[in-house]
């Protein structure tokens, strides 16, 4: 009764996380309306409280309260709290005028939010036992979480209140943002989320055909809004995002015979040729115009010590030269800084450079601020290539807007694997299960793999992306529905065996098998490891065997164990089969029971009859057969008459477990074990792994290191099957 008030208790506090995340989500729009009214000052900066304050609070609680999570995050935080350490120690230095690494801390914490965010919702999705409700209740959140965001943009719009995309970087420029204090960071989220929403609203059938409708003909509300932001990456999205309907619409509609799709389609080139067409009236066509001018004129004779005689440069050079006599430590920190003050200078002469040959107009700034921040990371000691070269001690103009590029120069190669693993992971995951299984792919799943990566080639080109927090929460979204969408909703492979194998322990299954030998009990135990597993898919006979209720599976080797750990079973402890062997022996001493050996070579087996002999005296050996009979049925003809207690088989996977099952029905008792090579073990033929191999559960390298020919089998079985159950781990 109290297991089952705990298990209520678990759900209840999992239902009423997962409800606070939803409505945290669905937030959003108004948390960013808020955070644009503090920067105009009308009210305090609530947003940028409640933001870090949920999310770290709710990240905070799961690392501390779930095993599960604590585990795989672990190395993650670990990471990047080296990152955080290392990042800000070589910047030290550069504390000159203002505090550096306060502010780059600061920065810092976006990077955190986004991964705590990844933590939170692949806690909410292992956790909740009906996950198809939480991931369609998901898709609805993230739905109705863009059309509050546009609406209230094209309201904005409507009533006159609505503020420039441009406001800050060039007010002649055109393009509206509503009451969002950044047009681009919406806009770019609204577009790795748009493939998917336009799927959704298609497909998601309602019970009112006039909703049906309406949900397809709204997703014009996105496009327009796309269309009025201004900016010249979201409007090009908006093409490339709808022709991508037009034509996997069309293509999946005639593969399919699915008119809805090919519906669809014609919709989706309306919009696309009406979004082409209405070009020379966007803002985006004023915006280009303007930049095209700007970057027409010739500048070539004016930008000469635009870069090298900057006001920061000049004020890192005084310091240095009023401190050249001091402390050692002094001194120290004097040479840091004139080596970093030497990178940034030839930096800067490099962009000179490329401003007086024409190669490079100062006006463009992304280039500009590209270029700049190559040359200074080329140049940098390889503490600075490894951890960063700094984000926020740059001239401002020159600090990078290209996130993907931000991280690996301004937070060096630790920086951007330690951060970007989980996109980069999921991204690769998702590439190879669509490549290796294309046909099959749903067009779901090809929309959700489409928008992230959109993230990519945004992050790389244009920027304002997972840095910013109004941004991440939706990256993270678009991750989890994309996995959950690569997942077989079929029976995945390795649940049914896992389901079934022996999860007590070593200690619980001796005690049992040895009531059963003493009492004279009927079992079939199968020894389970990957090769088991493996074969059992391509074999129906030893699959039928290892799943029948009546027999006994055990998890004979780590690759068991890990593959369980892997899709969250509880198996914690091998129970090898030689292991078993060995006991069932040392029963067979101790109750005087009757054993029957069957399989490996003749030599073999009569070692192991000198041993059970030798050690074993009051065990009945009742049969000793090699396994090179012809006719193996005449051997189990001779088990049935002499009813042994014990039979230890060893032939091989599968022949043994086949063999057995197929005969088991004959036998009214006996303990039937497929052994495979553990008479060569048991009878000395065989060493066995030292004990620190053993210890370490590191047999299987033993074995491929004196036998080198079992590599190949290695690889076919534990290797093949490490990968179906990443495979099958949808997280």
């Amino acid at each position: 009764m109290k297991m089952l008030k705990d298990k209520f208790k678990v759900k209840d506090k999992i239902d009423f996380i997962t409800k606070m995340v939803f409505i945290y989500v669905l937030l959003q729009p108004f948390l960013d309306i808020l955070s644009f009214l503090n920067i105009r000052g009308y009210i305090p900066g609530i947003s940028t409280i409640v933001k870090p304050l949920f999310v770290f609070a709710l990240g905070t609680y799961i690392f501390i309260t779930d095993k599960s999570s604590r585990k795989k995050y672990f190395i993650i935080y670990a990471l990047f709290f080296i990152l955080l350490i290392a990042h800000n120690l070589i910047l030290f230095d550069l504390m000159i005028s203002k505090s550096v690494i306060f502010h780059e801390i600061r920065f810092m914490i976006n990077f955190a939010y986004m991964m705590v965010l990844f933590m939170i919702f692949e806690y909410l999705y292992v956790q909740n036992s009906d996950k198809e409700w939480f991931i369609d209740t998901l898709k609805k959140v993230i739905v109705v979480t863009f059309f509050i965001y546009t609406i209230s943009i094209l309201l904005a719009i409507i009533t006159g209140t609505s503020a420039k995309t441009y406001e800050y970087a060039d007010k002649t420029k055109a393009g509206l943002k509503g009451w969002l204090d950044s047009g681009q960071i919406f806009g770019h989220a609204l577009c790795i989320t748009l493939p998917f929403m336009i799927h959704y609203l298609f497909n998601n059938s309602n019970k009112n055909k006039i909703l049906d409708i309406i949900s397809s003909i709204s997703i014009v509300l996105p496009i327009a809004v796309l269309l009025v932001i201004g900016t010249k990456v979201t409007y090009y999205l908006a093409i490339i995002i709808l022709f991508s309907h037009v034509v996997l619409d069309f293509i999946f509609g005639l593969k399919d015979k699915n008119k809805i799709l090919i519906i669809q389609s014609i919709f989706c080139l309306i919009l696309m040729v009406g979004t082409i067409g209405v070009y020379k009236y966007t803002p985006v066509k004023k915006n280009s115009d303007i930049n095209r001018a700007v970057l027409s004129v010739d500048m070539s004779k004016t930008s000469k010590g635009t870069e090298t005689n900057r006001n920061d440069l000049a004020s890192m050079k005084n310091n240095i030269d009023g401190n050249s006599e001091g402390t050692w430590w002094t001194r120290q920190r004097v040479k840091r800084l004139s080596k970093y003050y030497e990178w940034d200078l030839k930096a800067s002469y490099e962009l000179e450079k490329r401003y007086v040959t024409g190669k490079l107009h100062p006006n463009d700034m992304r280039n500009r601020q590209l270029i700049y921040n190559s040359y200074k990371y080329l140049y940098s000691s390889w503490q600075y290539k490894l951890f960063g070269i700094g984000y926020l001690n740059q001239e401002g103009l020159l600090s990078l807007e290209r996130d993907c590029l931000m991280m690996f120069f301004s937070f060096g190669i630790f920086g951007l694997f330690t951060v970007l693993i989980k996109p980069i992971l999921i991204w690769f995951k998702a590439t190879k299960k669509i490549l290796k299984n294309f046909t099959k792919t749903k067009l779901e799943t090809l929309y959700l793999f489409e928008g992230f990566s959109i993230f990519f080639c945004i992050s790389v080109y244009a920027g304002y992306t997972f840095i910013y927090t109004n941004f991440s929460i939706y990256l993270v979204i678009i991750g989890l529905l994309l996995l959950d969408s690569l997942k077989d909703k079929n029976e995945p492979i390795f649940s049914k065996y896992f389901e079934k194998i022996y999860n007590k322990g070593r200690k619980e299954f001796f005690t049992e098998l040895e009531e059963n030998v003493k009492n004279n009990k009927k079992e079939f135990i199968i020894t389970a490891n990957p090769e088991t597993l493996m074969t059992s898919e391509k074999d129906e006979e030893l699959r039928k065997a290892v799943l029948d209720n009546e027999t006994i599976v055990i998890p004979d080797g780590v690759g068991i164990l890990k593959g369980a750990k892997k899709l969250e079973y509880d198996i914690y402890e091998t129970i090898l089969g030689v292991d078993v062997a060995q006991n069932l022996l040392e029963l067979a001493d101790k109750y005087k029971k009757k054993i029957y050996l069957f399989g490996a070579k003749n030599e073999v087996i009569e070692k192991m009859k000198e041993l059970i002999k030798e050690k074993y005296s009051n065990a009945e050996i009742v049969g000793a057969v090699d396994g090179y009979v012809e006719d193996r049925q005449t051997i189990i003809e001779d088990m049935k008459k002499q009813k042994p207690n014990i039979v230890l088989v060893a032939l091989g996977i599968p022949e043994q477990e086949k063999l057995i099952y197929k005969n088991l029905k004959e036998f009214d008792k006996g303990i039937f074990v497929g052994v495979g090579g553990s008479f060569d073990v048991l009878s000395g033929m065989k060493k066995r792994a030292p004990k620190i191999f053993i210890k370490l559960k590191l047999e299987w390298l033993y074995r491929i290191t004196v036998e080198p020919k079992r590599l190949k089998r290695f690889y076919q079985s534990n290797i093949k099957y490490w990968f179906k159950v990443n495979d099958e781990k949808v997280l």
